[in-house]
């Protein structure tokens, strides 16, 4: 059974400094610190990743998944291709441009690993995954030249 979570932050840059910092998921292992090694196996026309594998560090084991990415309007999306430790891993960011120099990102995620898991504890993992990425992503963003 998965869990969807979700959760927002305001981050104080521009809708195009943000989107450019999701979708530079090579540089990931640089500023989420539960990332250890991103690549980005396939580009789409306009150089951004298609899909991409990642290993990352799940407290538990280490989860290496494959990643295809789509592109909105203010939103960076994915859905899970391969992975041995998740049935699902699918979410995306939504960037809204406040009109104040600020913008609220929001990321939603929904994960099914394949490991037996008590509910709570896929909740509070998929709580603690979506925090600490908008964490980590609004230091990264607003600590930028």
């Amino acid at each position: 059974m998965s869990e969807s979570v979700a959760d927002s932050t305001v981050i104080a840059a521009s809708p195009t400094a943000i989107i450019d910092a999701i979708i530079d998921v090579a540089a990931y292992p640089r500023w989420q610190r539960d990332v250890n090694d991103v690549e980005v196996l396939e580009r789409d026309a306009q150089d951004r990743p298609a899909t991409a594998r990642f290993v990352v560090d799940a407290r538990i084991f280490t989860a290496t998944y494959t990643l295809a990415y789509t592109y909105g309007d203010g939103t960076v999306l994915w859905r899970l291709v391969a992975s041995d430790q998740f049935r699902q891993l699918d979410g995306g960011y939504t960037v809204t441009d406040s009109g104040d120099g600020t913008c609220t990102v929001t990321y939603a995620l929904e994960v099914d690993p394949t490991i037996s898991v008590p509910r709570f504890m896929r909740r509070a993992a998929a709580e603690k995954i979506v925090r600490s990425a908008l964490d980590n992503l609004r230091k990264h963003v607003e600590s930028a030249p």
